[in-house]
């Protein structure tokens, strides 16, 4: 099981990266659809961790996902 973030703060990929969680940058919300949706299908993905404004950008997404799926655990923190 790993775990990866979603976010547009290049920051927040460093750090992560350190405690060996790999993260995806991205820039607009068609990226950050398109890579939501590559990820969900993941197999060894326990946990997706994206941004506040991620979650902006793809809200209704994750909302649908966390009504219907029950994982990967999406988790939204500041940044």
């Amino acid at each position: 099981m790993k775990a990866k973030i979603l976010t547009n703060d290049p920051s927040l990929i460093v750090m992560f990266r350190l405690g060996s969680i790999e993260g995806n940058l991205v820039t607009n919300s068609d990226e950050a659809y398109n890579t939501f949706r590559a990820s969900l299908k993941e197999d060894e993905l326990a946990v997706l961790i994206i941004t506040k404004t991620i979650n902006s950008w793809i809200e209704q997404e994750v909302k649908t996902h966390r009504e219907s799926e029950n994982a990967p655990l999406i988790v939204v923190i500041d940044g």
